[in-house]
Order: structure tokens, then sequence, then C-alpha cells
């Protein structure tokens, strides 16, 4: 949308309410700040619009695409653009059921279940908090669409995540989010 286009519309609503808006005036120069303003509006949506799209994403919305798709971000961008291509062309059906629960079963000591796509993790990570990191991965890698996750207890105190060797800064590197943290089974 022009300036000019939008000065047209504008002014036309302006004429409809009687508001008069002569050359110079003051009602002008506010018509024309709406004109600019609208006009920065636009060009944001037209910007973010694109970012939707992996043949038109650029910048962030390229990382994010990346980030979605777990793609090296120091590809070439036509590079990303083809295998974000691919990965929005795969089919997500193909999860094979027992992945997650072999994944847990190999961890020792851990079970799943699932019912109403709640999915919840039996076990604890009581002698080695290092199982946290591990099944923070299975989870990412491994949780089918439109399911949620949870251990079976009803979380760890303080003296528990103050025993462990984790510093504060290393709970994100987890990938367990708090409702996860807060039902781990110690």
């Amino acid at each position: 949308m022009t300036n000019e286009r939008l000065y047209e519309r504008l002014s036309s609503l302006f004429d409809k309410l009687g508001i008069e808006h002569p050359a110079g005036s003051t009602e002008n120069a506010e018509l024309m700040a709406y004109c600019v303003g609208i006009d920065s509006v636009y060009k944001d949506f037209e910007l973010y619009f694109s970012q939707l799209f992996a043949d038109t994403a650029s910048g962030l919305g390229l990382s994010l695409f990346c980030e979605l798709f777990k793609l090296d971000s120091g590809l070439a961008d036509s590079e990303k653009r083809t295998l974000i291509i691919q990965g929005l062309g795969r089919q997500y059906g193909d999860y094979i059921f027992g992945t997650m629960e072999s994944a847990f079963e190999k961890l020792g000591g851990f079970s799943v279940s699932c019912e109403h796509f709640l999915l919840t993790i039996n076990g604890s990570v009581k002698d080695d908090p290092a199982l946290l990191s591990k099944a923070g991965k299975i989870i990412e890698n491994n949780l089918p669409p439109c399911t949620a996750a949870k251990f079976s207890g009803d979380g760890a105190d303080f003296d528990y995540w103050d025993s462990t060797d984790f510093l504060f800064a290393e709970y994100d590197d987890l990938k367990l989010g708090f409702e996860l943290l807060d039902t781990v089974t110690v």
C-alpha cells in the first residue's frame, strides 16, 4: 500500500466524518502522520508475513526454521531453504509405537505409560542425576505431537537439587521444562 493510496483512503474517511483538512492545516498534518504510521505498520506486517514461508524467510525467520528442523545454521541460505522445504514436506505420521518406551528402558529402571495424550515416565533419577539430561533428549527427539509428558513423582526438594552437580544455568540444558522437573521422581 502506498502512502498516496493511504492518504486518499483516509482523506475520504475524513470527508465522510465532515472533518475538513485543507493543505497546510493541522488536520491535514494529522492525516499525513496517520498515513506514515499506518505505512510503517503495513511494512512491518509485510516483513513478518515473509518470515512465515521458507522461500522468503531471512535472518531470524530462517534461523527459527533451522532450529525447528535442527539444521546447521552455517549452511548457505539456499541449502537451508531446500532442507526446510524437505522437512515441511515430510510426513509426520511415521512415529513407530514403542520408540520412546524402548529408549527409556535402555536407561535402566524406567518405563512409560500413555493415556489420553499424557505420557507418564516412571523411574527414579535419585542415584544418577545425569539421567535427567538423557531423559530430556529422549523426550525432545521422540515425543509425538499433541502429547504432554510428565514424570510420575511429585518433584525434588532443594536438598536433592543441591546434591547434584548442576549449576543453575545448566537446568536449561536438561531440555526439561518446569512441568517435567516438578514431577521428577527421586
